[in-house]
């Protein structure tokens, strides 16, 4: 902003202080860059700086560290336009990405919008808690083992106090596409996909589930179970069908990919000798649901649960091609697992 823009901002009343603040400046040797620059502006080309503003942080202090870092050349001037923008107490707080290229007017404006610089963060349907970790690491965000301590101890009121479950915040991760604040703890992050599954989770669904006499948990946790057996959107209701199903006539799930839950690792093929792995997760090893969701399913899996399609099925047999034969019997399960080795 130029000189006589600024006279006209500060109006008739105003004119004379800064007139004496810019006669101040010129002894200082300033005025000429004021002129040419704005003040605030530093080499062009320079790298952009991440700036941290801290929460109740004065104005003055903020404006100091600006022209520390390199980003303004004038923290007077920078508190001038503040004057002028009446902008002084509305600054948030965060961590700013700027360039160095921005006038104050620009970095002000920044700050009072709370446009934060943000990490992007992609959690696919099916992810675990330790799929995530491990990206937030690989993407330098925060460590893997500071997430994974935060999803473990996560305040998840869907689950009983002690619940026997491996991570808190397992099924409650919302896959999205996130756009993560710079300098957000792993806590942060945690309750920030919490806070999305929650907006996902509508009042509505979760009428519907308690009509079919089911708890968040255990639709969370059936829907986990559907993410990681399905290839084909299609089949999604069926498989939830075939789950639901099962617990009625009090079958057990013998669902795979629980015993790679239970097991922490991935399994491509289930032996005889794996299913006997003692873990409340393995469903072949203990009858019922697990005691939470062995992923992070998507809307689909959730609705498939909350919308079971209306057949009889017990049993399912995947495929190599991804597609799934549906059976009523274990004489008819049998003879398609004979007909596709």
């Amino acid at each position: 902003m130029d000189l006589v823009t600024l006279v006209r901002r500060a109006g008739p009343g105003r004119v004379l202080g800064l007139l004496v603040v810019l006669l101040l400046l010129v002894a200082g040797g300033l005025f000429a860059s004021f002129w040419t620059t704005g003040g605030d502006a530093v080499a062009a080309g320079a790298p952009y700086v991440l700036f941290r503003v801290h929460r109740g942080e004065p104005l003055d202090s903020v404006a100091a560290r600006l022209q520390a870092h390199g980003v303004i050349r004038s923290a007077l001037y920078f508190r001038i336009q503040a004057d002028l923008d009446h902008s002084a107490g509305d600054i948030q707080a965060g961590t700013y990405r700027l360039s160095g290229r921005e006038d104050a007017a620009a970095i002000l404006r920044a700050f009072v919008e709370g446009a934060v610089a943000t990490h992007k963060l992609t959690v696919p349907e099916g992810f675990t808690i330790s799929d995530i970790a491990f990206r937030l690491q690989d993407q330098h965000i925060v460590s893997e083992a500071a997430f994974v301590a935060a999803a473990k101890d996560f305040a998840n009121p869907f689950l009983a106090k002690g619940a026997a479950v491996r991570y808190r915040l397992e099924g409650y991760a919302f896959p999205t596409t996130y756009e993560l604040p710079y300098g957000a703890s792993a806590q942060d992050i945690a309750d920030i996909m919490y806070a999305q599954w929650e907006r996902q989770f509508t009042p509505a669904m979760r009428a519907l589930a308690a009509k079919e006499h089911l708890t968040t948990n255990q639709v969370l946790t059936l829907a986990s179970l559907v993410e990681k057996e399905a290839f084909a959107e299609s089949e999604r209701p069926k498989i939830a069908a075939v789950f639901l199903n099962r617990l009625k006539k009090g079958m057990p799930l013998q669902s795979d990919p629980t015993v790679s839950y239970a097991m922490g690792q991935h399994l491509t093929y289930v032996s005889i000798a794996d299913t006997h792995y003692p873990s409340p997760y393995n469903t072949y090893y203990h009858a019922g649901l697990p005691p939470g969701p062995i992923c992070n399913p998507g809307m689909p899996s959730i609705e498939a649960v909350l919308h079971p399609a209306d057949v009889t099925y017990l049993y399912f047999y995947s495929l190599p091609n991804g597609s799934i034969i549906f059976s009523n019997s274990y004489n008819q399960q049998l003879a398609a697992e004979r007909a596709h080795p």
